[in-house]
């Protein structure tokens, strides 16, 4: 789960720079609400599935 994690957060980072491309239009805001909306999908997932405690 932890490699999903990851995968999401560099998606997410992604998509925010793809949208600077594009901003003050309609597509910049679509995918910059696309980028938060993974954020918090991730913060969702990093609460549901923690990292195990190494002993």
């Amino acid at each position: 789960m932890r490699s999903l994690q990851v995968i999401l957060f560099f998606i997410a980072i992604l998509i925010f720079i793809i949208s600077l491309f594009y901003m003050g239009s309609l597509m910049g805001d679509v995918l910059w609400r696309a980028g938060m909306a993974i954020l918090l999908l991730d913060v969702a997932f990093m609460m549901l599935w923690p990292q195990k405690a190494k002993e």
